[in-house]
Order: structure tokens, then sequence, then C-alpha cells
């Protein structure tokens, strides 16, 4: 059977109890995000065909159900930016000459959808970071088209960033999205996360001549934003070991990156308050297994939850999760 999956897996804290549930359709390059604290959205998605898809699957946590809504373009693997009472999902695999997608759809904490197009010179598949609390989000980074329409793509790594925000007109939410501070060190596969203000988007690779470097370059730096100053940090922080593709994740006050490396299982934790990654650690966290293409996320702020991917080199798959605990025990 060579059909995509739609299995979905939910952890339930509360409970300590993992279950399972289906999609409404099987797909890959699924959106996955979520919204106003209470909604999972898996959006967009290629069919077994490799064609893109409308299709928005929606769990509500509160109740358990789920419920289906489209974009108005269909696309795969979108970015979805969780803004707090509303989300923007945005961009994505457009599956015609453009190859990527500048199509934007909002939708509201009461699941209303509205639609824009991104003001971008280039379409993008960037780096699509939150902070929910604050209701601010960045798509950054990554890679654009400088030959959209044209037969033949040119990828290249993108600088362009675009700034989400979010502000209350009465009780609906009213989203704005303006372009941004340049990225300042354009790289493709970079991992970000944020909280408190603060955007690090850490790792990456460059692609060298390889006449004079090596043909593909992994990259320590970490640059930081702040969405109080709307500014790039001039000075960028550095990771402890070079990681392509890596996990980072907001738990508490810290983002943390993990994997993206053959080399450690290390996390590292950089403080938003002090701008400084921790050091001195007795017991510094770790991975149990070292993989790769693994999903991440945090629940209630506090949890961090490491699932899947391949290991041993990218030799097996593995549906093995590690969480890391960071609750305060009441």
């Amino acid at each position: 059977d060579s059909s995509y999956s739609d299995v979905v897996d939910i952890y339930n804290r509360s409970a300590n109890a993992w279950s399972t549930a289906r999609l409404s359709v099987g797909r890959s390059s699924i959106g996955a995000g979520s919204l106003a604290g209470r909604y999972a959205l898996f959006a967009g998605g290629l069919d077994d065909s490799f064609k893109p898809m409308t299709i928005v699957d929606v769990f509500d946590t509160h109740t358990g159900e789920w419920s289906a809504l489209d974009l108005h373009t269909p696309r795969g693997s979108p970015r979805i930016i969780d803004l707090g009472s509303a989300a923007a999902i945005v961009g994505g695999l457009s599956g015609d000459l453009q190859y990527l997608s500048k199509a934007v759809d909002y939708v509201d904490a009461d699941l209303q959808m509205a639609n824009a197009t991104l003001d971008v010179d280039y379409p993008q598949f960037g780096l699509a970071i939150a902070d929910t609390a604050g209701g601010v989000g960045l798509l950054t980074s990554g890679y654009q088209n400088n030959r959209p329409g044209d037969r033949f793509n040119d990828f290249q790594q993108s600088n362009q960033t675009t700034v989400f925000s979010i502000s209350q007109d009465g009780s609906t939410p009213a989203i704005s999205a303006a372009p941004g501070q340049p990225f300042p060190y354009p790289r493709w596969g970079a991992g970000g996360a944020a909280v408190n203000g603060v955007f690090a988007v850490g790792g990456g690779h460059l692609f060298g001549d390889a006449s004079s470097q090596e043909p593909t370059t992994v990259v320590d730096r970490v640059d930081i934003y702040s969405s109080q100053s709307g500014q790039w940090s001039s000075t960028p922080l550095k990771l402890s070991t070079p990681r392509d593709y890596p996990l980072a994740q907001a738990v508490g006050d810290y983002i943390v990156f993990v994997g993206g490396t053959d080399q450690s299982k290390d996390f590292d934790i950089l403080d938003t308050r002090s701008g400084a990654f921790v050091t001195g650690l007795g017991h510094r966290p770790a991975l149990y297994t070292l993989r790769t293409d693994a999903a991440a996320t945090t629940v209630d702020d506090c949890l961090l939850i490491v699932a899947g991917g391949l290991v041993y080199q990218g030799r097996n798959a593995t549906a093995s999760v590690e969480m890391f605990d960071a609750c305060k025990q009441s």
C-alpha cells in the first residue's frame, strides 16, 4: 500500500495517555500548527499524485471533535504561525510553475477564514516562528524562487522577512503582515523558535563553491530578532556544534535547539531573559536516541516532546518518543 498515512497520535498530558485518530484523508507534506490554545490545524498537503490539496483538518482539544476547512489556494507544506486569537497559514508548495506560493489564509478562534497574498519580491519557502503570547510571528530565512513562472526554477537562500502581528478590533482580531528588516545571514535548513519577544534562528547550511570550499557547510550561527525593536541583532550567538535542520522549541523562558547533527545528542538552551546560552549545567539535557527528521512540540509551555524520525544515520524510521518535563509540580 503506497498511500499516505492518515494516522494522528494524540498525547493527553493530564491523563498521561496516548490515543490515535484519523485525518479526513491521508496525505504527505502537511502543515501542522495550533490556534487559540484550543485547536490543532493540519493544513494542505500532497495527495498520492503529488497534487497540492486545500483541506484543513481541525481538532478541537476541548471537545475532542474534528471538523474541516478549506484553503483558498491548494498548497503542500504550508507554514502555520499561531498569533494567539488567530493564525496565519502561509505559503507552501504551489504545484505550478511558481513552485512556491505567496498565498496566505487567516483563521480566527471562531474558525472563520480570510485570505491574502504575501507582499514579497519572490515566493518563499521560509521558516515560520511565532511568539504566540506576544501576538507576533515571522516568516524568514529558507529559500525563494528567483524565477517564478519560468520553466526552470532558480532557488536561492532568502533574506526576506515578513512580520505578522495581531491587534484586537472590538471582538475581531486583525492581522497585519508587513516587510521586516532583511534576515542578516541567509541560509538553508535553519530552525527557530520564539518567546518573550525574542526570536532565535539557529543552524542551517550554505552551498559553497566545491573548488574552494566544502560543497555544503553546516553552520553554528544563531541570529536573534527582537519584536520590541523590530531589528535583528548585529551580534549573532553560537550553538555548541553546527546543526542542520535542528528542532527548535520554546520551553518556558528558554529556546531549545536539539538534533540536526550526527555529532551530538545534547541540547543547546538559550535563556531569553539573559540573551545567552546556558552553560555549566551539571547534567546537560540530551536525547536518548540520536535522530533526524523528527517532530517536536511543546505542551503547556513546559513539556517538550520529540517523536519519530530516522535513526542509524537515516537507515530506519523510529516510532519512539522522548519527553523532557520542565513543568512545575503542584
